[in-house]
């Protein structure tokens, strides 16, 4: 404080702009002080936040195994009494790290959200009701990891605890909170399609295709709707792969008119999903359109042809590969054919008197087995895998997949 004093008394002898100076000089070195300060606690406060769930987590995974595993069914009284009785009063600082295990259990086991315990534990530990106060918390991350939670958890918040965030400037907390909204709510989960507003990000692509899968995929929406008359590219190229993973078929008549579409990426994502559904009124349509596509479409036309697998495009395929010049292009060709049919098989030998050397070692490689290609895609996913496979939860916990509880 002498110091201070002896400063100050300093300054006043000096004019008046030089006094002025050095009292801003003053002012800002004590703002420095008090944010080094304030920013120092907050780093020291978030480590030992992250020190203390790191010790809590495991212990909570081994606690939430033990009561899945339990020969008796425990009611909710005799889970809430063994959890305090392990980790005291649940409050603020127990209910992360619970959290936290419960989303790596379900993330592991997928299958725990169907257990008949698993409903009886969110109860008796309150994790609902915690969740759906957070989600009125303050502070952008807060919410974001709530509306995370809640995703993963599958459980269910009141919509208007929801919709106004998924309005909100904060692109990102409207795009979480709008997924999020897709799984909780049972009045009208996909009324945000009809937006034309908000991007989907590949990060989005994921999370709303698990939300569908998990809590609508019985009770799914006819997406021809917005195939129609969505005017959002992403929404529109989301919906497409929605239709084909769901192998909604009745949505197939829009996604032919899709083939149309002026934007690249829509048509490519049409033809991908009428090859994953084999659709094969389709096929016509592929093979008309060929010439008039770019490159990639014309790609994925052969490989659409090669999934439906009419026994119609033969002669079609063996066109394009005598009329294309594109070399990545010419060895897909030549693959799809050899692996379309016997007649395929001895169209590509057959090639052998005619081509140069460079041709027929891409005639070799398309007809080894060994060599990946996106046609043997399928090749891996036949591969028997005897060892059970064990995946760390955390430390030295593990929990293997085919565990029973």
């Amino acid at each position: 404080m002498n110091y201070i004093q002896q400063y100050i008394e300093l300054i006043d002898s000096y004019p008046f702009v030089i006094r002025v100076a050095m009292y801003f000089i003053l002012f800002n070195i004590i703002i420095t002080i008090l944010f080094m300060g304030i920013t120092m606690l907050l780093r020291r406060k978030f480590r030992l936040n992250n020190e203390r769930l790191d010790k809590l987590k495991p212990q909570h995974i081994d606690f939430l195994k033990d009561i899945f595993q339990q020969e008796s069914n425990p009611s909710e009284e005799d889970i809430a009494k063994q959890y305090q009785e392990k980790f005291g009063k649940q409050n603020h600082k127990n209910y992360p790290a619970l959290i936290a295990a419960l989303e790596q259990m379900v993330v592991v086991r997928p299958d725990l959200l169907d257990h008949p315990r698993y409903e009886t534990i969110l109860s008796a530990l309150k994790v609902e009701e915690y969740l759906g106060k957070s989600v009125r918390a303050t502070g952008v991350r807060k919410r974001l990891s709530t509306f995370h939670s809640l995703s993963i958890l599958g459980l269910s918040a009141p919509d208007s605890s929801i919709l106004p965030y998924a309005h909100s400037k904060n692109q990102m907390l409207k795009r979480e909170a709008r997924n999020t909204y897709v799984g909780i709510s049972n009045h009208d989960p996909f009324k945000f399609f009809n937006k034309t507003d908000g991007d989907f990000n590949q990060w989005d692509e994921i999370n709303l295709m698990s939300q569908i899968e998990q809590h609508h995929k019985d009770n799914l929406p006819n997406f021809s709707t917005w195939i129609k008359y969505s005017k959002n590219k992403s929404h529109l190229i989301f919906i497409v792969k929605a239709v084909a993973h769901f192998k909604q078929y009745s949505s197939t008549p829009s996604i032919i008119d899709l083939l149309g579409y002026e934007d690249e990426d829509v048509r490519l994502e049409a033809i991908n999903a009428l090859g994953q559904m084999q659709i094969q009124d389709a096929e016509p349509k592929l093979m008309q359109d060929y010439v008039n596509q770019s490159v990639v479409c014309q790609d994925a036309i052969i490989e659409a042809v090669s999934q439906i697998k009419s026994g119609k495009a033969l002669h079609f395929m063996e066109e394009a590969f005598h009329a294309t010049t594109n070399l990545e292009s010419k060895k897909l060709i030549a693959e799809a054919i050899y692996r379309y049919s016997p007649e395929g098989q001895h169209f590509i030998n057959g090639l052998y008197n005619h081509e140069d050397a460079f041709t027929r070692l891409v005639l070799d490689h398309i007809k080894n087995p060994l060599i990946p290609s996106k046609l043997k895609g399928d090749l891996y996913s036949k591969i028997d895998v005897k060892e059970p496979l064990e995946i760390n939860l955390a430390n030295n916990v593990e929990l293997s997949t085919n565990q029973q509880y």
